[in-house]
């Protein structure tokens, strides 16, 4: 008999080792610490970027967030008042296996908009540190014919920014998990079509939030 028991013992053993696992890596008792430092970072996200002046808009709603994982976030429009150019900067954060899917091809394309490429990896040097986010045009369903570029990234850290080929298989398993859009609009065939307002903001405003999301000591 306790031959017989022996593999059904080992067998539970190893059923409930990896239940231990997925429990800690699904937060089921409780937000992990990593987690909880990182929200505590998003408060410290600067409202300015040098000339780049944030304000606040209209936070996520519930369902958003259940549907996206997300534990907590910040939406703005930054603006520059010397060259009239704006975006819109989403910065969200939760477990990594929520967090790292829901890309824009996915989101946007269900509310309506029409990826025009595929999406390429740029390097964004940004005060001698490197930041690479994925960077896609979508086509609106605006009244007037519009295109919307997005930049996205991840990071796990705050520091550094990435755009992996398959961000689930890199990055779920992450304890917290930074995502970040920068979206700006601009009416087809305009001016406006060739600059490069994104990349612009991103080399201004991620010196200082690596200063923002570095963790605390305590």
């Amino acid at each position: 008999m306790r031959k017989a028991l022996g593999p059904i013992l080992a067998s539970l053993a190893l059923v409930a080792a990896m239940g231990f696992v997925h429990g800690v890596y699904t937060d089921r008792w409780g937000r992990s610490a990593q987690l909880e430092q990182a929200l505590a970072a998003l408060p410290r996200v600067p409202a300015t970027f040098g000339d780049w002046v944030g304000e606040d808009r209209a936070p996520l709603t519930d369902a958003v967030k259940r549907a996206g994982g997300i534990d907590g976030f910040v939406v703005r429009e930054y603006r520059n008042p010397r060259t009239g150019d704006s975006v819109t900067f989403l910065l969200v954060c939760g477990r990594g296996g929520p967090i790292s899917v829901h890309t824009p091809d996915v989101c946007f394309e269900g509310a309506g908009h029409r990826q025009l490429a595929p999406e390429k990896p740029q390097t964004i040097d940004a005060d001698g540190r490197a930041g690479t986010f994925n960077v896609a045009r979508f086509a609106t369903t605006d009244v007037v014919p519009t295109h919307m570029e997005v930049f996205w990234g991840w990071s796990t850290d705050g520091q550094t920014w990435q755009a992996p080929d398959n961000p689930r298989a890199s990055l779920a398993r992450s304890r917290a998990l930074y995502k970040l859009y920068v979206v700006r609009r601009f009416p087809v065939g305009s001016p406006q079509e060739k600059e490069k307002t994104c990349e612009d903001f991103l080399r201004r405003a991620l010196p200082e939030l690596r200063q923002a999301l570095a963790p605390t000591a305590g």
